[in-house]
């Protein structure tokens, strides 16, 4: 479960994926880099969602959109049976069990801590829906899979390159009881 930078290439991502072996994953990526991984991999597309971040982010230029919204996909390895279960959580954005629509509430309430950071509930929900016992996360940026993945119980790797941001988790960590290995 990861959501790498947007301008990092398919082929990019797809290499840096081959280094964990990984048979499923789940990832927030922009079109362009879904396609592009596509091509250069052998991801076979389980389903797609949508996370509504439901105020728009700031467009980098005026020939593009405002986006309220991010692309979500769940990816496995030919021959793996899903491990998703839309019915093993129920979803804090829904009033009803055993739905899950494949558009989720996904408010940016963490954006002042990082430009970047997803909501802890929606990460929460998503990564719940999946019969895993644990995650890693080599873009981990704010955190969030780190956090999800200590509310539902599982065992979370998470890669960060920026130091300043590591020092911020292990201390989070540290703070909930949990043991910060930072290399």
């Amino acid at each position: 479960m990861t959501d790498p930078p947007f301008d990092l290439s398919g082929s990019a991502l797809g290499a840096i994926l081959d280094r964990y072996r990984a048979r499923h994953l789940v990832l927030i990526t922009s079109m362009r880099q879904l396609l592009d991984l596509a091509a250069a991999s052998d991801w076979q597309l389980a389903f797609d969602f949508v996370l509504d971040a439901v105020q728009p982010k700031s467009a980098r230029s005026r020939h593009q959109p405002h986006y309220t919204h991010q692309t979500g996909v769940y990816l496995r390895r030919p021959g793996e049976p899903s491990r998703f279960d839309r019915y093993r959580r129920t979803r804090s954005d829904v009033f009803e069990s055993k739905y899950w629509p494949t558009v989720i509430r996904a408010p940016r309430e963490r954006a002042a801590q990082h430009g970047h950071a997803k909501s802890v509930a929606a990460w929460t929900d998503i990564l719940g829906s999946f019969d895993v016992e644990s995650v890693v996360d080599p873009f981990a940026g704010s955190f969030t899979t780190m956090i999800a993945a200590f509310e539902i119980g599982i065992s979370a790797t998470c890669i960060e390159r920026d130091a300043s941001r590591c020092a911020g988790a292990a201390k989070t960590m540290r703070f909930i009881g949990l043991d910060a290995k930072e290399a």
